[in-house]
């Protein structure tokens, strides 16, 4: 029996017993009869390959993304999709408008649900497309953390000039998620003439989906485009509180 793995497993699964609680040090190690000092080398460990983070230095530890990607944290999210069908179904009877939740999957936006207008011209959404030229996956990546987006980079690559010229440096990528995550809504316009929208849906203080819509520009005027955004935040929010039950 190797000790120290039974004690890292120990940490993590009291950790998991309560994802909304930020664990101190000195909380981990006394529920579990750990010394300090011991508890102290196996998060460093835990942390540095982001099975655990920690939420500030002085706050304490919660689990860390690489424990979600390992047990499939979109499928964690899914479970939630119930409740997030009538806002949905509701946002697209206020706007008539094609209306999806996404996720990123295996290094792919994905589509997990859409709702659909009655518009004979409507845009559909494919059911997976790659993250740089999703407007809702973009979005999604805006808020990974760091570890997260290096991981992604060093699998996906950095997207050519064809799909996003402005991200194709590393440098360039970063500032134009900087941009995104500071936008309320992020808008995109194509050359086929389609306008994507999108917002970030919370699940425990994390970005796990985003809500978006797809449109022709030609619906997307003037008039009703404050409307639009307007309803796809407060569509958001809704969304965001009912998942806090």
């Amino acid at each position: 029996m190797i000790q120290v793995i039974h004690r890292a497993l120990n940490i993590l699964e009291l950790l998991a017993s309560d994802k909304r609680k930020i664990w101190s040090l000195s909380e981990i190690a006394d529920t579990l009869g750990l010394n300090r000092g011991t508890c102290a080398n196996i998060i460093k460990t835990l942390a540095q390959r982001g099975y655990i983070e920690q939420e500030d230095r002085h706050r304490g530890y919660r689990l860390g993304y690489r424990i979600y990607r390992l047990v499939n944290s979109e499928e964690y999210m899914l479970r939630s999709l119930q409740a997030m069908k009538p806002y949905v179904n509701a946002l697209r009877d206020t706007l008539n408008e094609n209306i999806i939740l996404s996720i990123i999957s295996n290094d792919m936006r994905v589509l997990v649900y859409e709702a659909e207008c009655s518009h004979e011209l409507s845009v559909r959404t494919v059911p997976e497309m790659p993250v740089y030229r999703a407007t809702t996956g973009r979005l999604i990546l805006a808020h990974y953390q760091e570890k997260q987006l290096d991981a992604f980079i060093s699998k996906v690559g950095l997207p050519s000039d064809a799909v996003w010229q402005a991200a194709s440096t590393r440098e360039g990528l970063l500032s134009e998620l900087e941009k995104i995550r500071k936008e309320d809504v992020y808008v995109t316009i194509n050359s086929n003439h389609v306008v994507g929208l999108a917002v970030p849906v919370f699940k425990k203080d994390r970005v796990t989906a985003s809500l978006g819509i797809y449109l022709p520009d030609v619906r997307y005027t003037p008039y009703n485009k404050d409307i639009i955004k307007a309803e796809l935040l407060k569509t958001a929010s809704d969304i965001n509180e009912a998942l806090k039950q």
